[in-house]
């Protein structure tokens, strides 16, 4: 099976370095998935959840993934985010918990700066939670 190179960083670290087969994330248009050989282009990545195929498992590894840039070029792609952690780093009950403190904030202020920074924390902490447990059914689509 054919492989690229994939790397992820945040600010702060190199989350992942190594082979993939195949990624799936998203975009401000929607999802997409990549394999080996894509054509080389420079994308926006969405807060969403990121399924990393290696071929050596049939389960795609799952991480929570913010906000940030992802470049494809010579079989190897870059995502520079904000954010990522694996999904089962990920405390259901915290997230879950930060949404809600996200939502009452929104809810409550009239300042479009704040209203724009509640919206990121309800992105994000839908993002970990979907990562954290994507069987929910109850999740809105942040696609």
């Amino acid at each position: 099976m054919n492989t690229f190179l994939l790397r992820i960083m945040t600010p702060e670290k190199s989350f992942f370095d190594g082979a993939a087969n195949e990624i799936v994330f998203s975009t401000p248009e929607g999802r997409i998935g990549v394999m080996a050989g894509h054509m080389p282009m420079v994308t926006a990545v969405a807060e969403n959840t990121i399924e990393i195929r290696d071929g050596e498992s049939t389960e795609a590894k799952i991480a929570a993934i913010g906000q940030g840039v992802c470049e494809i070029f010579d079989n190897t792609i870059e995502f520079y985010v904000d954010s990522v952690e694996w999904a089962a780093d990920i405390d259901l009950a915290r997230a879950r918990e930060a949404l809600e403190r996200a939502e009452l904030r929104m809810r409550s202020s009239a300042d479009r700066m704040e209203y724009v920074r509640n919206q990121a924390a309800i992105s994000r902490a839908l993002a970990r939670m979907k990562a954290a447990n994507d069987t929910i059914g109850s999740l809105p689509d942040i696609s």
